[in-house]
C-alpha cells in the first residue's frame, strides 16, 4: 500500500509542475510576438567552442563560440551569448548574439534586439527588431522563398 501511495504523491507533484510551466492539458494559445524563436532540440552551451564545419538537416541552437562554416537545411538560432565567425547558410537563420560572416537563407533571417551581423545577407524575408545591427549588404529574393514555403 505504501508503494501506491508514494507512486500517487508522485503524480501530484509532477502534474502541480506541469501546471506551474503551463503544460497540463491541451496548450493555450498564445499570442505571438513579432518574432518568435522556436524551441530547438539540439543546443550547443555558452562554455563550448567548435572550430570546423557543421552540415546537415535538422535544427540547431549555438549558445557558445563558433568558428568555420555552417551549411544546414534546417533553423539556426544564434543564441544572445554567442560568437560565430561563419559564413551560414540554412533554411531559416535568428540571429540573437554576434555573427561576423554572409547569411544565406532560403527563408527567412530574423535579427532579434539583441543581434548583431557583420557581413552580408541574401535572403527571401528579412526581419530586424529595434536594437539589432546590420553591417553589410541586404539581397531579398523572393524566388527563393516561394520555392521553400
Amino acid at each position: 500500500m505504501d508503494g501506491g501511495r508514494a507512486m500517487t504523491d508522485k503524480r501530484g507533484m509532477f502534474d502541480t509542475i506541469r501546471g506551474v510551466l503551463g503544460s497540463a492539458g491541451p496548450e493555450p494559445a498564445r499570442q505571438s510576438p513579432i518574432i518568435e524563436v522556436p524551441i530547438i532540440p539540439f543546443v550547443v552551451g555558452e562554455r563550448i567552442q567548435i572550430h570546423g564545419e557543421l552540415t546537415g538537416e535538422g535544427d540547431i541552437q549555438l549558445m557558445g563560440a563558433f568558428r568555420g562554416t555552417i551549411d544546414l537545411t534546417g533553423t539556426i538560432v544564434i543564441g544572445e551569448t554567442a560568437q560565430v565567425e561563419a559564413d551560414i547558410s540554412a533554411t531559416n537563420i535568428i540571429v540573437g548574439g554576434h555573427v561576423k560572416g554572409n547569411l544565406v537563407a532560403a527563408g527567412r533571417v530574423d535579427l532579434l534586439p539583441t543581434g548583431s551581423v557583420t557581413g552580408n545577407v541574401k535572403t527571401g524575408s528579412i526581419a530586424a527588431a529595434e536594437g539589432a545591427s546590420l553591417k553589410g549588404e541586404i539581397e531579398i529574393d523572393r524566388r527563393a522563398r516561394s520555392e521553400v514555403g
